[in-house]
């Protein structure tokens, strides 16, 4: 009523048919809007924060591009460059909503039900990440220990470039229940936490809508994402229990019911059918009750015994007879071989034997899954060393696609400039060098290997 006031008095000092009938109808517009947002404002934020989370990032990956809630796929795992899924939990969601509030005009239940669905999807991302996809999570946390590792390089072969400070990486915990749950929480971005924030205003508001006794409406709203979270978090729970006693069995000395109760662990936990560590172990636990066939097992057991020894090629050589027996052991065996393929290249580099390092670096890009970017990156420095400059323009090129990691991106441009100098082109090195200064300026004012590009020192 104030608002309806001032407008008059303003009519009236302005003196005008005309803009006292403006006046008049942005006073009713006024208190239409004011009496829609009193009585919808939870439907608006919360659709609201739904659309927006679509266009945020939903997983910090440390070294690789964010996927966006429009990019990240609902059933399979985000590839090396975020694109457009057609079922991304930013399609399904903005879609389930539209449904919501289309049919929430003939019944209220119908915008219950669609957020219901809208929480059990708030709930699934980080039960997906820790439980569903282990070798997404494998990723992250990969990119995490590793990016100090890549940036760390960089400042002890290359130029100097003080860039910022290296910070240290988080520890995970990969052998509990909770470990893994909090490492998945840990790379979750603002869009996931704006979807939770909209699906629970819209939740709230649906039940203050419905009519009668809302108990029953509440539990079951709040039923289904609770039973989508019992659905995800029983076969781990089952894995670890089964795990734990495969531990208190070992310490016991009962090596067969050990080996027994860690194969059931891995049948149930995706996550522990990844974890190289309790193949060794198995394999541990094989050789030591004298078992004459031989196994995936023994193999990964004796690899990661050689690979403490730093003796790269007999572990390489093991994890190889390993894969080729197939199953979640080859899985295992083939991504741990990519690892030391990139530890071994990384030796190798240090002792002057580039050719030789970039050959294990490829190897573990042809080995993978792991983050290639970040493999990447050494190729091309490697390339660069031996004078293949458009070998390494080419693995540049896969870094500058794929990475989101600035000082990484600053370094990849700079090597590129570099590769461009050597080939005469020095219009477009001094044009990549001036990209790695603008990337590096995002975060600090000091890019000393690309101000002496440009400057010709």
């Amino acid at each position: 009523m104030e608002l309806k006031r001032r407008a008059e008095r303003w009519a009236k000092t302005v003196a005008t048919p005309r803009l006292m009938e403006l006046g008049r109808r942005a006073t009713r517009w006024a208190e239409t809007v004011a009496t829609v947002w009193a009585a919808h404002w939870l439907l608006i934020t919360g659709s609201c924060l739904i659309f927006a989370s679509e266009l945020l990032k939903w997983v910090y990956f440390p070294f690789s591009r964010h996927p966006y809630g429009l990019q990240l796929p609902l059933l399979q795992n985000a590839g090396a460059i975020p694109h457009l899924s057609l079922f991304s939990y930013g399609v399904i969601g903005g879609a389930v909503l539209m449904v919501g509030l289309v049919l929430g005009s003939r019944s209220g239940r119908f915008l219950a039900m669609a957020a219901a669905i809208l929480l059990a999807l708030w709930v699934m991302l980080p039960c997906q990440i820790a439980f569903q996809q282990p070798a997404l999570l494998g990723r992250l946390t990969a990119e995490d220990q590793d990016l100090p590792s890549v940036r760390g390089f960089a400042k002890t072969y290359l130029p100097a470039n003080y860039a910022t400070t290296e910070p240290y990486s988080a520890h995970f915990d990969f052998d509990t229940f909770r470990g893994r749950f909090a490492a998945a929480c840990y790379f979750l971005a603002l869009g996931w936490y704006c979807f939770g924030a909209g699906s629970v205003f819209i939740a709230i508001y649906s039940l203050r809508r419905l009519p009668g006794e809302r108990t029953l409406a509440t539990l079951a709203v709040s039923g289904v994402p609770v039973a989508v979270l019992l659905i995800f978090l029983t076969p781990p729970l089952v894995g670890t229990y089964h795990f734990n006693i495969a531990r208190v069995a070992q310490a016991n000395g009962n090596k067969d019911k050990a080996i027994a109760q860690y194969r059931k662990a891995i049948w149930w936990d995706r996550g522990r059918a990844q974890d190289i560590s309790i193949y060794a172990t198995i394999g541990d636990l094989e050789r030591l009750s004298d078992s004459g066939t031989d196994s995936p097992e023994k193999h990964i057991s004796k690899a990661e015994e050689l690979k403490g020894m730093h003796e790269y090629d007999s572990a390489l050589f093991e994890l190889g007879r390993a894969a080729t027996g197939g199953g979640k052991p080859a899985t295992a065996a083939r991504r741990e071989s990519a690892r030391i393929h990139v530890s071994f290249g990384n030796a190798l580099y240090q002792e002057g034997g580039i050719g030789a390092a970039v050959i294990h670096w490829e190897q573990a890009i042809v080995d993978g899954p792991i983050p290639q970017e970040q493999v990447s990156f050494l190729v091309a420095r490697g390339n660069f060393d031996l004078g293949r400059y458009q070998a390494a323009l080419d693995a540049v090129q896969r870094v500058l696609r794929t990475s989101g990691d600035t000082p990484i991106r600053a370094n990849a441009y700079s090597v590129a400039a570099d590769c461009y100098m050597k080939l005469g082109q020095v219009v477009d090195a001094r044009k990549y060098y001036n990209l790695s200064l603008a990337e590096e300026l995002k975060v600090t004012n000091v890019n000393f290997w690309a101000m002496r590009g440009v400057t010709g020192d």
